[in-house]
């Protein structure tokens, strides 16, 4: 990857180099990207979340409500500090018994991890924030408001312990369109790549927020490339979707203090979302010798970890040489736009320069690849059979070294409801793709 020097006008004309210029220059040539602007540089979402012991006494309260149907529910410091939730009931696909939602606050807290016993320490706490939420707050302040001394951790758990952190970086530009062959020119090792014409058919959120119908002939696609479970961009219209979720005064306010007023209310605003799973997140923990369970910890990371996430997947300007088996190439030059959205950005702290590299955390057992391999052969062997999640888990239960499979997930940083969780989705993979036919 290769790329292009950046020059001012000004310093153009002298002759030197200046890293916050719109010009660029490389082996193609000129390239100005004066008229583009970045309105918008944001942490969208963090996803927290905990491993304890759920208290006893909110579940009592909880499910009392639900008998009574009584969907609102007053938690926290009595008094004006107590918060009023929305509180319902989840299925199992939820992961979680419990749903607490408060928009105006911006938190959605999902509680009681169906794979796990209730009066049993497990992951049974997820914290979900808003833009909204995280932009009134520093990084201090988040992180009180989830595992304080009054903190939503405290609240629902007992020896709460932070256990994964997800976060979405967004970056919000104007005066670029990327062309009809971007996806031409884009190298990423993902194998899923969606394009839509429609803002309703992006999943924006894993809460599934409805968003309306957009899109006709001319205008700009929206892509999803990559998983939910690993890393995802989204790249969408973002001038559209704030009108849908009625939050157009919101962001038309945020884009002009960022912008210091270069924001155009008459033009389209683009938004180029990197999204990343907590086990990534875990992962590029793991590569820098480094702890990255709690929100607090990555924060001081965001800025290295928006370049590292450009980088996996990139736009290039030219199609570069390949390597056999890859979709990366090695000697292509950066799109001069990638370039800008990569170096610009700053999430509370400028990058570190980081080379980041992930890192999956090796078994401390010698027989961990037996393990990877006798786990799948049984889950197909059960889906042919047509058993389900608990049926396997008996079947996985009843083997004498099953304590051994435990510690093989525990050294990978993940615990037994994780185990229980890639049970369920390789059945249901194996089922979908016809490998238990």
């Amino acid at each position: 990857m290769k790329f292009s020097s950046r020059f001012s006008v000004d310093s153009l004309s002298k002759g030197v180099e200046d890293a916050q210029g719109k010009i660029f220059f490389n082996d193609l040539g000129f390239t100005d990207l004066s008229d583009v602007q970045i309105v918008g540089c944001f942490v969208d979402t963090i996803r927290q979340l905990f491993h304890g012991v759920p208290d006893e006494g909110l579940i009592h309260k909880l499910e009392t409500h639900l008998q009574n149907k009584e969907d609102l529910i007053y938690l926290g410091q009595p008094g004006p500090g107590a918060i009023c939730w929305h509180l319902s009931k989840m299925g199992k696909a939820a992961r979680y018994r419990y749903k607490l939602q408060n928009n105006q606050e911006g938190v959605v807290i999902l509680f009681g991890s169906y794979y796990e016993k209730l009066d049993s320490p497990g992951q049974h706490l997820k914290i979900e924030l808003s833009p909204h939420f995280i932009s009134q707050r520093s990084v201090k302040k988040i992180w009180q408001r989830l595992h304080g001394q009054y903190g939503f951790s405290n609240a629902f758990l007992h020896d709460a312990k932070p256990r994964g952190c997800a976060v979405h970086l967004a970056l919000d530009y104007q005066g670029f369109t990327f062309p009809v062959d971007f996806l031409d020119h884009l190298s990423t090792y993902s194998r899923t790549i969606r394009t839509f014409d429609s803002i309703s058919e992006i999943d924006l959120s894993d809460i599934s927020e409805a968003v309306a119908s957009y899109g006709g002939s001319g205008v700009e696609k929206n892509y999803l490339i990559g998983r939910a479970s690993a890393f995802q961009v989204c790249m969408y219209d973002k001038s559209l979707e704030i009108v849908k979720r009625d939050k157009k005064d919101y962001f038309q306010k945020e884009w002009e203090v960022f912008s210091l007023g270069t924001y155009d209310k008459n033009k389209r605003v683009r938004r180029l979302e990197l999204r990343f799973h907590h086990q990534v997140i875990r992962e590029i923990g793991q590569g820098m010798d480094k702890t990255l369970e709690s929100w607090e910890a990555v924060a001081e990371h965001l800025t290295d970890i928006w370049r590292y996430g450009m980088r996996l997947t990139r736009y290039n300007l030219d199609n570069g040489r390949k390597d056999r088996d890859s979709h990366f190439s090695r000697d292509s030059i950066l799109h001069p736009v990638w370039q800008l959205f990569m170096q610009d950005p700053v999430f509370y702290v400028p990058a570190d320069g980081l080379q980041i590299c992930r890192k999956k955390k090796e078994s401390i057992d010698p027989i961990a690849k037996n393990i990877s391999l006798l786990i799948g052969n049984m889950i197909t062997l059960c889906a042919r059979s047509g058993m389900d999640t608990k049926q396997v888990m008996g079947q996985l239960k009843r083997l004498n070294f099953y304590p051994q499979i435990v510690s093989y997930y525990i050294s990978r940083g993940l615990s037994e409801s994780d185990l229980r969780e890639n049970v369920e989705k390789g059945l249901a993979m194996r089922r979908i793709i016809g490998k238990a036919a």
